[in-house]
C-alpha cells in the first residue's frame, strides 16, 4: 500500500516537474509531435499506395500537406477571430452607452434598497458611488507604470511566438518524414513499447474527448449565436463564442452568461428577448446532457471532479495556460501509472 502510494507520489512530483519546468522548452516539438500522430496517420490513407509518396518527391508532398493544414488552422483562426476582434472593439467604442445603461440600472436597484431599508432617497447609490470610485482610482493608479512595460513584453511575445510557429511546422515536417524510422527505433526496446502505448492511449481518449466537446461547442456556438441575433443583439458572433467556451467548462456552464443576461433583459422589461435566452440555455443543458454520454461514453474513465482538481491545481502552477493543461497531464500521469502497474507486474514485483 505505501509502495503504491510512494510510486504515485514520485510520478506527480515527476510530472510536475516537467510541465513546471520542462514543458516551455520543448513545446514546440511537443506540438509538433501531437500534430503529427494525429497526421500521419491521414497522410498514409490518403498517400500511402502512391509513387510520390514512395518516391523522391515525398518531401514535397509532405511540404505541401504542411502548408495547407496549417494555412487551414490560420484561416480558420483568422476569419472567426477577426470577427470577433472587430466586434470587441465595436463593444469598446460603444462602452459609454453600456455603462450609461448599467448606471441606470445600479440607480434603480439602489433606490429600492433605500425604501426597503427606509434610509434617505440616494443614500445606497452615493456609498455605492464612493467605492467603486476608489477602487477604480486605486486599480488605474497601479495599472499606469505597468502600460509601457506591458506594451514591450506584447512586442518581444508576439516575436517570440512566431518564432515557435516556425519551428513548429518545421519540427513537424521532420517528425512526420521519419515517423516509421522513429517508431521502429522505439519498438525495439521495452521501455519504447511502453511509451508507445501511453501515446496511443492518450491519443485515444483525448482523441474522443476533444472531438465530443467540439461538436458540443459547435452545436451550441450555433444555437446561442443563432439565439443572440434573433434576441438583436449585435455582439452576437463574439456572445455566442464566448458562451461555447465557457459551457466546455465543467464548472461554469452556458448558464454563466445566458442566465444573467436574461435577468437583466428581465429588469429592463424586454421580456421576449430574455425567453429567447432562456430557450437557448435549454437547448445548451439538452445538447449537453444527451450527446456527451454517446460521444465519450466509458473512454475518458476519470471522474469530473478529479477534472476540476486538476484545472483548479493547474491554473494555481501555470495560469490560464495551466487550467487546460491540467487535465491533459492528468490523464497522462494516470496511463503512465497503469503502464508502470502492467510493467512491475510482467517484471514479476509485487504491488
Amino acid at each position: 500500500m505505501w509502495k503504491r502510494y510512494g510510486s504515485i507520489a514520485a510520478l506527480v512530483l515527476v510530472i510536475y516537474i516537467l510541465f513546471r519546468y520542462m514543458l516551455g522548452l520543448v513545446l514546440p516539438f511537443v506540438i509538433a509531435g501531437v500534430v503529427a500522430i494525429v497526421y500521419y496517420p491521414v497522410l498514409r490513407h490518403l498517400y500511402g499506395d502512391t509513387a510520390m509518396w514512395n518516391g523522391r518527391r515525398k518531401k514535397l508532398l509532405l511540404v505541401i500537406s504542411l502548408i495547407l493544414l496549417y494555412g487551414s488552422i490560420l484561416l480558420f483562426i483568422g476569419l472567426f477571430g477577426g470577427g470577433a476582434i472587430r466586434q470587441g472593439q465595436s463593444i469598446i467604442l460603444n462602452m459609454p452607452f453600456y455603462q450609461a445603461r448599467a448606471l441606470c440600472l445600479i440607480k434603480n436597484c439602489c433606490g429600492k434598497v433605500d425604501v426597503m431599508l427606509k434610509m434617505a432617497d440616494g443614500d445606497s447609490f452615493a456609498h455605492l458611488t464612493s467605492l467603486t470610485d476608489m477602487l477604480l482610482g486605486n486599480s488605474i493608479s497601479a495599472m499606469i507604470p505597468g502600460i509601457t512595460s506591458l506594451s514591450v513584453k506584447m512586442a518581444g511575445n508576439m516575436f517570440r511566438r512566431m518564432f515557435e510557429v516556425l519551428i513548429t511546422i518545421i519540427a513537424t515536417f521532420f517528425i512526420i518524414n521519419d515517423y516509421e524510422d522513429i517508431r521502429s527505433s522505439l519498438v525495439t526496446s521495452e521501455m519504447g513499447r511502453a511509451f508507445c502505448r501511453v501515446v496511443t492511449k492518450c491519443r485515444s481518449v483525448l482523441g474522443t474527448y476533444l472531438k465530443a466537446q467540439g461538436a458540443i461547442m459547435l452545436l451550441d456556438g450555433t444555437l446561442c449565436t443563432a439565439a443572440f441575433y434573433i434576441a438583436g443583439q449585435p455582439y452576437y458572433m463574439t456572445l455566442g463564442m464566448l458562451v461555447a467556451l465557457i459551457d466546455a467548462l465543467p464548472v461554469l456552464g452556458a448558464g454563466a452568461v445566458l442566465i444573467p443576461y436574461s435577468v437583466i433583459l428581465f429588469i429592463y422589461g424586454e421580456i421576449k428577448k430574455g425567453l429567447i435566452l432562456i430557450a437557448a440555455y435549454g437547448g445548451c443543458v439538452i445538447i449537453r446532457q444527451v450527446t456527451e454520454p454517446k460521444m465519450v461514453g466509458n473512454h475518458i474513465g476519470v471522474r469530473p471532479l478529479y477534472t476540476i482538481f486538476a484545472m483548479y491545481v493547474g491554473y494555481r502552477l501555470l495560469g490560464v495556460f495551466g487550467f487546460l493543461l491540467g487535465p491533459i497531464a492528468m490523464l497522462v500521469g494516470i496511463e503512465v501509472y497503469r503502464e508502470m502497474r502492467e510493467w512491475i507486474k510482467k517484471a514479476g514485483y509485487k504491488k
